[in-house]
């Protein structure tokens, strides 16, 4: 394992696009360094290792045996986060896993499990929530001004065409997992746990896209008694995903939005006038790097995780109980229990 003066060697699994940008964030972080890669895609894994300099593999598993690393990135398809994680836990290194965690909770608790047994790191890239327009909600709220929230709105509305892997329930996970699973962490993390879901699906009308929900909407209902609703769907062209996901958030002393258009965040306390924050970009770069940057600290020096397997856990919990809820026909109540399969499997 690392000591406190070295850097934390990666080996990166997936070497698609995600891989590749997880690449270039390890080169700007001097306490990272990548020290493999491994795609079951051929070509990619070489082409990203010989442009790395680094050794490369066509399986995770070799990977595991022979790259001196101690940590392991994944952006692979979310129904391999589960195995993969395993197996690392089981050759003890630590997991930085890329949002989705898994495709249900069972699979969360199993990684979560394993990486307690093997005593490593666990940590799921959920990394809007540190992107600076959802960090300065999240700080208007904890300074208290504005008083108890009462409700939130999300709408995401956006046209994209998917293809591949993302375009299958069996591999992805639905519409959830990648339309919806940055913002329902976001909102976890701004107003806290949820503990009932109540969900509905709108008509399929474009079954050679996906094979999953083409529009959903549901309703949420958090540990500290706000309320919630969340619409997502990828067929409508006036949106594109970054300018899609506009909050609202009603409190007991006034309001708080972002506005994804402007980039900005407004907030209007009753009897006042409205101020705005403008950002400059959405800030990627800077939430990806916290959280990378804090993985290697976490991993270096023990300092407190931002993310954890629990976060990651908690979000798939509130899709599931989406889906599950959809299949039912009525409210969910959360937590799920640990072995929690359905909507896919009894």
């Amino acid at each position: 394992m690392p000591t406190a003066e070295s850097r934390v060697r990666v080996g990166l699994i997936g070497a698609g696009s995600m891989g590749a940008y997880t690449a270039d964030i390890i080169a700007r972080l001097p306490a990272l360094e990548v020290a493999g890669v491994a795609d079951v895609n051929q070509p990619a894994a070489r082409a990203l290792g010989e442009k790395l300099g680094v050794p490369w593999w066509t399986d995770h598993r070799e990977l595991l045996a022979r790259c001196a690393c101690d940590a392991v990135g994944i952006s692979t398809p979310h129904d391999t986060h589960h195995a993969i994680s395993l197996d690392a836990a089981g050759a003890g290194r630590h997991i930085f896993c890329e949002k989705a965690m898994a495709i249900h909770v069972a699979e969360c608790h199993a990684m979560i499990a394993a990486a307690r047994a093997a005593g490593v790191k666990l940590m799921v890239g959920h990394k809007r929530r540190f992107r600076p327009a959802y960090a300065e909600l999240k700080r208007l709220l904890d300074r208290g001004e504005f008083g108890r929230p009462m409700a939130l709105n999300v709408q995401g509305f956006f046209g994209r065409k998917l293809s591949g892997w993302w375009a299958r329930r069996t591999a992805c996970g639905g519409l959830l997992h990648w339309a919806g699973v940055h913002d329902v962490d976001t909102i976890r993390y701004l107003l806290g746990e949820v503990r009932e879901v109540y969900a509905l699906d709108g008509p399929k009308l474009f079954p050679n896209d996906t094979d999953y929900q083409d529009a959903l909407a549901f309703t949420l209902k958090f540990a500290n008694g706000a309320v919630g609703s969340f619409q997502v769907s990828t067929y409508y062209p006036l949106a594109s995903y970054r300018t899609a996901f506009a909050y609202q958030i009603v409190c007991e002393h006034g309001g708080l939005a972002y506005d994804p258009r402007q980039v900005a965040v407004h907030a209007q306390k009753y009897g006042q006038p409205m101020t705005t924050t403008f950002f400059e970009g959405y800030g990627h770069d800077v939430a990806f790097d916290k959280e990378w940057s804090n993985f290697a600290a976490w991993v270096l020096h023990d300092e407190p995780p931002i993310l954890t397997g629990e976060d990651g856990l908690r979000c798939v919990e509130i899709l599931q109980a989406a889906y599950l809820s959809v299949a039912l026909g009525q409210p969910v109540k959360l937590p799920l229990a640990a072995t929690e399969r359905r909507p896919w499997s009894a």
